[in-house]
Parts: C-alpha cells; structure tokens; sequence
C-alpha cells in the first residue's frame, strides 16, 4: 500500500513538470511573436469598468525590423506610431507630436528571458484549448503562489504564438483587466499596406508642436540613496535611476522592483504638504498608493493588489550612509 502511495506522489510530480514545461513552451512561443508575426487586427482593452477600442497593424520586414500603428476607435482620436524602438504619437486635439523612443516591447505582458524564474512565484498551468475570432488557441494560466500577486492567463494562437486573449485575474478567479481581438488578420502583405500615418501630412502642414523632449532624456543607474527594507517576498530591485519627470524641477529618485512577471515603481518626490485624499487609487489591475516620509512623499504603484504596493511604500528607507 505504501508503494502505491510513493509511485502515485512520484508520477503527480513528474505530471506536473511536463505541465510547466508544456506552458513554458507556449509562452516562449508567444514572447517570440512579436518579433516575427505580421498582422491586422481590433482589439478591445477592459480595465477599471472602462473599454477601450483600437485598431493595431503590426508588421516585421524580412530584415526583422518592427513597424507598429495603433489607432484608438473610442473617445478622443489618437494614434501611435513605433518604428523599432521610435515611437511617434500624434494627437489631434491638441495638434500636438510627441516623440521618443520606448523598449520594444509591446506584448499584454512583460516576460523574463528566463520562463523558469516564473516557477517561484507561479504555477504554470496549460488548461484548455478554445476558438478565438477564427483562430485555434492554447489557455495558459500563470497562478500566483501567494496573494502578493494577480494571475495571468493567455489564449496563445496555435500556428503562430500570437496572444488572441489576455487576462488578469485576482485571488477569487475575477477577471479584472482583459485584452482581447475581436477581428484578427495574421498576413505579412495586408500588414505591409497600412503603415502610413492618418495625421503626418497635416501635421506637418498645419504645424502642429513636436515635443523630442524625451529624446534628451538619459538615465543610468544611479544609487539615489533609497531602499526597502524589507522588500516584499519574491521581489528582486530591477533598475534605480533619478528620472525627469514633467512638472518637477529636478529629477527624482525611481526604483523598480520585480518578480519576473509584475512590476512595481516607488517615486520618492519632495513632499507638497498636501493631505493624501486618497491615499489609495485603483484603475484596473492597477494600484497607486501614496504616503508621506519625513519631507517626502512616497508614491508606490503597479499591477498588483493593493497590499503589495502598500507593503512597498510603507518599507522605503533612506540610506544614511548613501549621498543623496
């Protein structure tokens, strides 16, 4: 009898690693799509009781280079335009052009080279198969260990990696960010045809105003003289900068920690003496907290549940011994 209890827990556990292998496959499959899939499509964004509409082109030449234009369907007209890593943004209303350049990374998730970092934290799980705008896709849940995070799932189109659902759900399976084609065309020509922008012409002949401060904008890592201490559980400090941000005379302290697949930002600013009213702000998956340190104010934000980012604001600390 206790041989079958040991060959049965023997072949569970082997069951399961198959399983995280099976889903870690799918994902690096997806990952890599983004970088060699052409396509047409409109996708609806859910988050905070809010939809959103936008209609994307996504095309990679030959050469491997990423042309990408969305354009928003719903509320005032926007579009965004990314040549590799330049992104071009005009917006209408206010007869304005942004220009700057962004990582190019443009999936519903941000994934670690290393998918096996994520089994820490997470339980991959490949679940069912379903069809998706015409498409035959695999459901890979990535489920928290613990309730410091939210859980991700991914309908992953079946010939070329595309993510055709994206959803994230709390600790009670409540859906409560999603992303999501309704109308999909995966084909390099029809891609290749609609990159022009609807608005460079005009906005060149009308003059409208080019704003290429971010292109100035460098930032190296730089020890700002802060820290948490404690950091919460699975948590790994990922970048430190002082970052220029609109508004501020200076530029301010950022820290940005990570467990492979969640990220959360803390801002250290000079404190406006202000009341926090309210502290906690919600918006989809995402939270911002804010508190008040000595002459500071803390702002702590990201894609997780609220208690996380209040675990992070309330442990920040000034290295003494750090220059500021």
């Amino acid at each position: 009898m206790k041989y079958w209890l040991i060959l049965s827990i023997f072949l569970a556990g082997h069951s399961c690693a198959a399983e995280d292998n099976e889903a870690i496959d799918w994902l690096k499959k997806m990952a890599a799509s983004n970088n060699n899939v052409s396509y047409v499509g409109t996708f609806i964004y859910q988050h905070g009781g809010r939809l959103e509409t936008s209609h994307l082109t996504h095309h990679v030449s030959p050469m491997g280079d990423v042309f990408e234009k969305l354009e928003t369907l719903d509320g005032p007209p926007r579009e965004i335009i990314r040549a590799n890593d330049k992104v071009t943004a005009y917006l209408p209303d206010s007869q304005t052009v942004i220009v700057e350049k962004r990582n190019p990374h443009h999936l519903p998730v941000t994934l670690p080279e290393n998918l096996q970092e994520l089994n820490a934290q997470y339980e991959l799980k490949k679940t069912h198969s379903e069809r998706i705008v015409g498409f035959e896709c695999q459901w890979i849940f990535i489920a928290p260990k613990d309730k410091l995070r939210y859980g991700r799932k991914f309908c992953i189109e079946f010939n070329t990696g595309l993510p055709l659902r994206a959803q994230v759900v709390n600790e009670k399976m409540e859906v409560i960010e999603s992303f999501g084609f309704y109308q999909l065309q995966i084909d390099q020509d029809v891609a290749a045809e609609s990159q022009d922008s609807l608005y460079a012409v005009v906005a060149r002949n009308e003059n409208w105003r080019i704003d290429r401060s971010a292109l100035n904008i460098t930032e190296k890592p730089f020890d700002t003289g802060w820290t948490i201490k404690p950091s919460p559980p699975g948590f790994y400090k990922k970048m430190e900068v002082k970052r220029t941000v609109a508004g501020r005379l200076s530029a301010i302290p950022h820290l940005v920690y990570s467990d492979g697949l969640a990220a959360i930002s803390v801002f250290i600013e000079p404190n406006q003496r202000k009341k926090m009213t309210p502290p906690l702000i919600s918006k989809g998956a995402i939270h911002i907290y804010k508190k008040n340190y000595q002459t500071f104010t803390i702002v702590a934000l990201g894609e997780v549940p609220a208690k996380t980012v209040m675990m992070f604001a309330n442990s920040v600390q000034y290295k003494k011994s750090s220059e500021h």
